[in-house]
């Protein structure tokens, strides 16, 4: 999977999850801000990396989750935590 289709992939689960989405999907790069720039809380954040768990059938441990704050850490934690050739259910 590359950056690009793990993004693509993350964008619904993260739209789903954001009070105010950007009216663009493809305002959603690995640079935005989850806190700032979308305005989410943790328990947004937390809804979201629990998502992420039941569409790919892992467990995020618990130390990668304190180190979450952008849409590429999101995107980073698919790419190292998910089997390779597995996609978003």
């Amino acid at each position: 999977m590359t950056t690009n289709d793990v993004l693509r992939a993350l964008t619904p689960l993260i739209r789903a999850r954001t009070e105010h989405p950007p009216a663009e999907p493809a305002a959603v790069t690995p640079e935005t801000r989850l806190e700032q720039d979308l305005r989410m809380d943790s328990m947004a954040i937390v809804h979201v990396l629990e998502d992420i768990e039941d569409s790919y059938g892992v467990t995020i441990p618990d130390e990668r989750l304190a180190a979450v704050y952008t849409v590429g850490d999101l995107v980073d934690i698919v790419r190292t935590t998910a089997e390779p050739g597995e996609r978003v259910a």
